[in-house]
């Protein structure tokens, strides 16, 4: 029992942690100030340069900080803003140390020193490793020539702070080593932690889709055990019924009653396995009405399709249950009307509604019998189309039926 709990306040951690972002970051950078601050601000106040230098100086290593906090929300412009800041102190003039109050060893001389060596600016690999962990390569990429070409600068600027002996170049060369693999280094890092990401992603993905190949495998499985079994039964039933059935009564009638059960125990195992379906489907929208239409025109039925106008901002909801409202008028005059009917889908797109029609003129109606129905998939659709924030219509019209929808601009999911 220890170990779910754990489990479940690791969970709730790790999704408040990723809901929560900016908490999380504004506390990481005051911790890097509460490091880097006080030794930087030090640096400051035993500095005799002009004040002005000074308050530049700070402002900059603040705004650097200050981008650690918005990395992740704001990664590019808190990288630029943290670039331009490190481009304005290596371009202020050296200041003037004096190393007793720091407590270095000193011979009275004051030193000269750059100011982005001041230890604030050490935040500014942070926003490095953010936009190689975070944005696209090219991005990733131009960050690090920047980032390098900063690291130049810098041994630049240091050159004109301790001159060009034969002992100050060496330390040149291995200052622009040691600034080029901090650099480098930072951002290999952060690459390492984008394409782990990734990876990890793609695998996610690849696992999913497999898991749902494997589900509609399975319910092809099932939805053809139970047709096949369940026909075979019930055309073996009925050719045996309707042969003995004017010499043997009884026995017609037992045939008849193990069709039934065999439907119904088929009913249920065909809705068992949809509503597994329904879960994993592609939802349908205006594209698949075409489509729609031409199956139902492929069984003989005179089916005309209009269009007019061009599609607005239908939300997704209101979009499926268009696509439901075609098909269930459709079916219902396959089912109800002639074999003679004629049927017309209408759909008029304007900029202030989409409105949806599925008209069928009557003809040849009695001619057969119609298929019972229950009503159920027209108040569905009713349910549906309400539910999307559009008005519904259906009833007898001029000796035929006619369904209508209609979503006005603005008004699609008002009533939810």
């Amino acid at each position: 029992m220890s170990t779910i709990v754990a489990v479940t306040w690791t969970d709730r951690v790790d999704r408040w942690t990723r809901t929560h972002p900016l908490v999380l970051d504004v506390l990481f950078a005051l911790a890097v100030a509460a490091l880097l601050g006080p030794p930087s601000l030090d640096i400051l106040l035993v500095a005799d340069s002009p004040a002005w230098v000074l308050w530049v100086a700070g402002l900059c290593g603040c705004a650097v900080l200050a981008g650690v906090a918005v990395r992740r929300i704001a990664t590019v412009p808190a990288f630029a803003a943290a670039g331009l800041a490190m481009a304005v102190t290596v371009a202020l003039p050296n200041t003037v140390v004096r190393p007793a109050p720091l407590g270095l060893a000193s011979d009275g001389d004051s030193m000269e020193i750059p100011l982005f060596f001041l230890p604030a600016s050490a935040a500014y690999l942070v926003l490095l490793y953010a936009v190689a962990a975070r944005r696209p390569r090219r991005e990733s990429l131009l960050a690090l020539g920047i980032s390098v070409l900063g690291a130049l600068l810098c041994t630049a600027r240091t050159a004109t702070a301790y001159g060009a002996l034969p002992a100050g170049w060496l330390t040149l060369l291995l200052a622009v080593l040691a600034l080029v693999a901090a650099v480098a280094g930072t951002w290999a890092v952060g690459r390492f932690r984008f394409d782990r990401r990734r990876r990890l992603a793609d695998e996610a993905a690849e696992a999913a889709e497999r898991a749902a190949a494997g589900e509609r495998q399975r319910i092809a499985r099932d939805m053809h055990d139970i047709v096949a079994h369940s026909l075979a039964v019930i055309v073996r039933q009925a050719e045996g019924g309707s042969a003995i059935a004017s010499r043997a009564p009884d026995r017609a009638a037992q045939a008849l009653s193990v069709i039934a059960g065999t439907a119904r125990e088929a009913l249920a195992d065909m809705r068992d396995t949809l509503r597994v379906l329904q879960e994993t489907e592609p939802r349908p929208s205006l594209a698949g009405i075409p489509a729609l239409v031409d199956r139902v025109r492929a069984t003989g039925v005179d089916v005309r399709l209009t269009e007019r106008g061009r599609p607005g901002a239908l939300t997704a909801s209101a979009a499926m249950a268009a696509y439901r409202l075609v098909q269930e008028g459709l079916t219902n005059s396959v089912k109800h009307a002639g074999p003679r009917t004629g049927v017309s889908v209408t759909i008029t797109h304007t900029p202030q509604a989409s409105v949806f029609v599925v008209e069928d003129d009557g003809a040849g109606a009695g001619e057969r019998p119609s298929l019972p129905g229950t009503g159920a998939g027209l108040s569905g659709v009713r349910d549906r189309v309400r539910a999307a924030g559009g008005t519904f219509e259906a009833g007898p019209v001029d000796g035929g039926f006619k369904v209508r929808a209609e979503f006005r601009v603005g008004e699609q999911g008002a009533s939810r």
